[in-house]
């Protein structure tokens, strides 16, 4: 008898990851081998999933999906989702989980209508459940290793692969301890943080008018920054909020794939989105893109080759002149 071969579109996060280990379990109890695809958060290339199970894999404008079983989580509503997609990609409700915090949840649930019963460790699910619900602080020392790990290995294929073979390897042994990779990135993602600290005390930022600008590119002459690029660009978030929670706001210029871009953080409420827009040259309204997220903006050219370091650099500077004046009463109040 020839084998089955399923294919599993996963996002990449711990609990999708986890969620892909429970379905890829029940597969192959069905004699069914699955393999696993790695969706990255930006996709630059048009991606067509037919025939397969999707984790946290929504259609877009880049993403298409066709004849396959969706797993999503809605967690305003703390709703779990099982979405099925036509040969058109048209979707429909298969099951719908209320009081659900987690994908793993909805992948357990699933796996039962394939007559298989996955029984994790009760500690994994409650960490899993802690990181998903934003408390990753009172996870278990494995489950706060498991988060410094993905966030510094989290585009890192061979981390990933790895991170899915340890959670096969739990749910087949119910042993829920450290394995070596998993406490060699978490040692890792703790150097990176060290460096942070290191960064905002030295010279290694640069300082517009009353704003300091951290820059994460290997552009930059700084050795500091340019010897640790990689170590530190999956820390950028921390570095922008502990910017942010200094200086009333943190602008972090940060090298991606496709080119520099500009991370902004509002912590004060005297600056706005408003101030922002406004602050930016005029010369260059109709080649930004622009998005506000919470607190958070993100500025970058529409034209990836127009992204160079000091491109990028050019605009923080019109923006810290721009914003010198409130920052300046904010300070003297």
């Amino acid at each position: 008898m020839s084998t089955q071969y399923m294919s599993i579109y996963t996002r990449v996060g711990l609990d999708e990851i986890l969620a892909t280990a429970v379905l890829s379990t029940a597969l192959v109890n069905k004699g069914i081998k699955a393999y696993v695809e790695f969706v990255p958060q930006i996709v630059k290339n048009p991606l067509k999933i037919t025939r397969s199970y999707v984790v946290g894999v929504t259609p877009s404008s880049n993403i298409g999906i066709y004849s396959s079983i969706g797993f999503h989580l809605i967690p305003e509503k703390r709703l779990g989702v099982v979405t099925k997609y036509d040969d058109a990609g048209k979707s429909e409700i298969l099951m719908s989980l209320s009081e659900t915090y987690t994908l793993t949840e909805v992948a357990l649930e699933y796996v039962q209508t394939l007559n298989a019963s996955i029984d994790p460790p009760e500690q994994l699910i409650k960490d899993i459940i802690h990181v998903t619900t934003g408390r990753p602080t009172e996870a278990s020392k494995v489950g706060k290793a498991l988060v410094k790990a993905i966030k510094i290995g989290c585009s890192s294929p061979d981390f990933l692969s790895n991170l899915y073979a340890y959670f096969l390897q739990v749910l087949r042994t119910k042993s829920y301890k450290l394995s070596p990779e998993i406490e060699e990135r978490a040692a890792r993602y703790d150097e990176a943080l060290r460096l942070i600290d290191e960064l905002l005390k030295t010279d290694n930022l640069l300082n517009y008018g009353p704003l300091r600008v951290a820059v994460i590119s290997r552009s930059f002459e700084k050795p500091l920054i340019r010897d640790n690029y990689k170590l530190l660009k999956p820390l950028v978030n921390e570095l922008l909020i502990k910017l942010c929670k200094e200086d009333g706001i943190g602008m972090v210029v940060l090298e991606t794939d496709l080119g520099h871009t500009l991370k902004i953080c509002l912590g004060s409420r005297r600056i706005s989105f408003v101030n922002i827009i406004s602050s930016l040259p005029k010369e260059l309204s109709d080649e930004l893109n622009v998005t506000l997220k919470g607190n958070h903006v993100l500025i970058k050219f529409k034209d990836p080759s127009k992204s160079s370091l000091d491109a990028v650099l050019s605009i923080a500077d019109s923006i810290a002149t721009g914003l010198t004046p409130l920052l300046s009463s904010t300070s003297k109040t």
